[in-house]
């Protein structure tokens, strides 16, 4: 199974490792993305990290984007 930073779109894991290198808060955001499988174990402030150190704009996103991850994450065709 796939971990939820393997599944980060190429363009937000691009940004999420540049933060990295600059904040350790950013750092701590990649590893716990590494460490779970599935968007709802994220807690809000997982989400909100992850919109900050990806530079996601959250007026742009939907509901389901905030509750699926839906443009945030490769989905696999079934």
């Amino acid at each position: 199974m796939k971990t939820l930073y393997e599944m980060l779109k190429t363009e937000l894991k691009t940004e999420l490792d540049k933060s990295a290198k600059q904040y350790n808060s950013a750092e701590r955001l990649k590893y716990t993305l590494m460490s779970k499988v599935l968007w709802h174990e994220l807690t809000v402030g997982d989400v909100n990290d992850v919109l900050t150190y990806t530079n996601l704009s959250s007026y742009k996103m939907s509901a389901y984007d905030f509750m699926y991850g839906d443009n945030i994450l490769i989905k696999d065709e079934q």
